[in-house]
């Protein structure tokens, strides 16, 4: 999904491109509103507000339409994502009002419902802080949800009627479950009707939220299972949509006290969440190769024509050649800078979601009884955590896609020291100066992770004097990394039933190295693969 958001940003850059060439300033209008729908689809709404703001300029001295409307009702909608009460509600009043001077029912149905959103905002925000928004109450967003329900009818538009019944739902929600549930089994009943998967899956889920507020799991069941069934025999839906199926899954179990399904499923999820991630980095750098191939073709256009020309004139000529020459020299700078910035800020983003996974897995692990369940969590935060770390090393860095090892391993280490509360052991690091890309870093990290937490499990808690030792060397074009330990050691056994230990064997192998333990004197493992190796990055 976020690879084919991505594609359609660079079409519409494009047909803006297009436009400017051909001076119709409301094509160009069109286009900036656009490029405002697709930065925000793909959550840049600080860029997507310029393009918004660009389109209204040039329409604006023509007077109220609908299409001011149209760009109005986008920037109140970016600013309720943002929770930005007071401008998401000085945007929706304004479109209103254009549409009601272009006597556009259909732009002011949709607009009381950004308006009832407003209004939801507020009541949420003065719950986290009370006299917040005082003017904000979900009687506020009810009335003008009624106002949309009523147009919506005379509409007679069945599409906009479920989205009304459902938008109602949701915010009755908030207030009583059993209100909510009519409206909600309304939309249902009429995405049914119209065969649409997408809505028809939300409307299930939504019922199977309302049926969990109001302490029912077994009804809430039937929706989220009938929610499931829908999404697999008509092979729909999204990463959102599938990820909160599988969040409210896991609250269901959690609510009925089934653990390990509650453990799959939040399993699921943040699967669902970590493909998101990859999608969208994915996607970023797709728009970023097509903008650079786009751009790279026209400087060959150019450049070519100029040469051309060239070889008609005289001496003279060469002087406006090496100016031509320099200009290209300055835009292949700036493209390549600006690539730059766009992997340091995809560093930085999916650096952020990690950290949103620990999070939500540090909720779960919070919520949990279940000794093996919550060492389970434990350990997958750690393995996060030394992901998350390389992205932070990426984005911190001098470099774009390597990380030095001897910053990265002392950092990994001393987190996963830290939050066994082996705070005092200090290990001794042979480190060469390496720069490993991100990848293969964090292939390292992981196994990193798994053999010092073994360690703080295993081999520290009941030594007097705990201390572990860790080189990484370059030998003759291959990495060597030893980890030592003074525990008593442990016998590997060939089929190891552990998840760490298949872990670490899956990453032996994706390295193509070779691994193997020696229980000699205490627990020392040796690691070594050959750096001339390529490791696509994904």
């Amino acid at each position: 999904m976020g690879k084919y958001l991505y594609e359609k940003l660079a079409k519409t850059q494009q047909e803006y491109r297009e436009a400017i060439a051909t001076g119709d300033s409301m094509e160009v209008a069109e286009k900036c509103y656009l490029l405002g729908k697709r930065h925000s689809a793909v959550g840049d709404y600080v860029t997507a507000q310029a393009w918004f703001i660009r389109s209204l300029r040039i329409r604006e001295p023509l007077g109220p339409s609908e299409n001011i409307g149209k760009v109005h009702l986008r920037m109140a909608e970016n600013h309720i994502v943002q929770r930005q009460h007071g401008q998401a509600m000085t945007h929706a009043r304004q479109a209103i009002a254009n549409f009601r001077h272009v006597r556009s029912q259909h732009g002011e149905m949709g607009a009381f419902i950004v308006l009832a959103g407003v209004h939801d905002l507020g009541w949420r925000m003065n719950r986290e802080k009370a006299g917040s928004i005082p003017e904000a109450s979900l009687d506020s967003a009810l009335f003008f949800f009624r106002k949309a329900e009523r147009l919506a009818i005379a509409l007679k538009k069945a599409p906009d009627i479920a989205n009304v019944y459902l938008c109602m739902g949701k915010t009755l929600a908030l207030r009583n479950g059993n209100l909510a549930l009519p409206y909600l089994k309304k939309a249902y009943a009429i995405n049914l009707e119209q065969k649409t998967p997408y809505s028809i899956i939300n409307s299930l889920q939504e019922l199977a939220s309302c049926y969990l507020a109001i302490d029912q799991p077994l009804t809430a069941k039937k929706w989220l299972d009938q929610a499931a069934y829908v999404r697999d025999t008509a092979r729909h839906g999204d990463y959102w949509q599938n990820g909160l199926l599988e969040e409210i899954y896991t609250k269901l179990y959690q609510q009925t006290g089934q653990w390990k399904l509650a453990f799959e499923h939040q399993q699921k999820h943040n699967q669902l969440r970590m493909e998101a991630l990859n999608a969208d980095r994915e996607g970023a750098i797709a728009q970023a190769e097509m903008r650079y191939e786009s751009e790279k073709k026209g400087v060959q256009l150019n450049a070519q024509k100029r040469m051309t020309w060239m070889t008609t004139v005289l001496f003279g000529i060469t002087a406006i050649g090496c100016l031509v020459f320099y200009w290209l020299f300055r835009k292949y700078r700036r493209l390549s800078e600006h690539n730059a910035k766009l992997v340091k800020e995809q560093n930085h983003r999916v650096k952020n979601n990690l950290q949103s996974i620990t999070s939500l897995l540090g909720l779960q692990y919070n919520r949990l009884t279940d000794p093996a369940a919550r060492e389970a969590v434990e350990e997958s935060l750690l393995r996060v955590e030394a992901m998350a770390l390389v992205h932070q090393r990426l984005y911190d860095g001098e470099r774009l896609v390597e990380v030095d090892l001897r910053e990265y391993i002392p950092e990994l280490v001393s987190g996963v020291l830290r939050s066994f509360n082996f705070n005092h052991v200090q290990p001794k690091y042979t480190l060469s100066p390496i720069w490993l890309d991100a990848d293969r870093a964090i292939s390292v990290g992981l196994l990193l992770n798994e053999l010092v937490t073994n360690s703080c499990k295993y081999a520290f808690p009941d030594h007097p004097n705990p201390a572990l030792a860790i080189s990484c060397q370059e030998v003759n074009g291959k990495l060597n990394v030893l980890f030592v330990d003074n525990g008593p050691g442990f016998t590997p056994k060939p089929k190891a039933n552990s998840f760490g230990m298949k872990l670490m064997d899956m990453i032996t192998q994706k390295l193509k190295g070779k691994s193997y333990f020696n229980m000699d004197n205490g627990c020392s493992f040796t690691l070594s693969f050959d750096l001339s190796t390529l490791v696509t990055l994904q």
